[in-house]
């Protein structure tokens, strides 16, 4: 179903990455300008901007680095002045500290760090996004933030990702979609959590089959989420005429995934289980 997106405009964190690529690759085929934001990864972005879809939707480039208020507004104003207000968000842009650290071996600057790098840089994103409405008028955004299910099941070795990713989807998201109606009076906010997607963020993951088995052992399509997947169901979301009266939900994309194997089959021990 076409998303009518022409005419909007929509702002992509993280375009540099696998899923905010696809994103954006998908907003565009939809009709909308798309402003590709990046921090350190220009050249991903500038290769995806040379594609012929962003060529004939528009696009423009952004930098930032979302951590510093300064540099968030300046890639507004950037934003506004090539392309216009921005009318969807899609809140993508994060990081994952790929080896597993226990909470009791943690550093307080990984925690500050991973804390920051998602949840500060969200929270930025979205005030300067909620206060550009203020002043242009829209009257009906749609944002869209990219969680995980590490904030719904936990994440054992990654307790500060999944602290700043249940803030995203258990927090931000129901306060959000009440707050922007204040401004817009059919803004709506949403969230997706998405399970194991294979990405060049777990690249090392991916290269022990033995894990990866254990990974889709409790998934009922034993299979892993490819960013087009994630791509498809942000689109859906940020289209006002496919999901015009959907807000405050949290769409779990996991396959099916009732959980995580915890143990292997010879770390159980039934005469010590009742």
């Amino acid at each position: 179903m076409d998303p009518c997106l022409s005419g909007r405009t929509a702002l992509v964190t993280g375009a540099s990455g696998a899923i905010g690529a696809a994103t954006a690759r998908m907003l565009a085929e939809g009709g909308a300008r798309v402003a590709l934001h990046y921090n350190r990864s220009r050249d991903s972005v500038e290769a995806l901007a040379a594609e012929p879809v962003f060529q004939s939707a528009g696009c423009c480039l952004v930098q930032a680095d979302l951590t510093r208020p300064e540099e968030v507004e300046a890639m507004y104003d950037r934003m506004e002045r090539d392309l216009g207000p921005a009318d969807v968000l899609i809140c993508n842009a994060g990081m994952l500290i790929e080896t597993p650290v226990p909470m009791a071996r943690m550093t307080l600057e990984q925690w500050n760090g991973t804390l920051t790098a998602n949840l500060t840089a969200s929270f930025l994103t979205l005030r300067r996004f909620l206060r550009g409405l203020e002043v242009s008028g829209v009257p009906d955004p749609s944002v869209v933030l990219i969680g995980s299910m590490s904030g719904v099941w936990g994440q054992p070795g990654h307790a500060d990702y999944a602290a700043a990713k249940a803030a995203m989807v258990q927090g931000l998201t129901p306060t959000l979609k009440d707050e922007i109606v204040r401004i817009a009076p059919r803004g709506r906010v949403n969230a997706i959590a998405p399970g194991f997607v294979v990405t060049p963020m777990i690249r090392n993951k991916l290269q022990d089959a033995e894990a990866m088995r254990r990974v889709l052992q409790t998934a009922s399509l034993r299979r892993f989420g490819q960013p087009e997947d994630i791509a498809a169901m942000a689109t859906f979301l940020a289209s006002n005429r496919l999901s015009g009266h959907v807000t405050g939900e949290v769409i779990r994309m996991a396959g099916g995934k009732e959980g995580r194997v915890l143990f292997d089959l010879d770390e159980i021990d039934l005469t010590a289980a009742g």
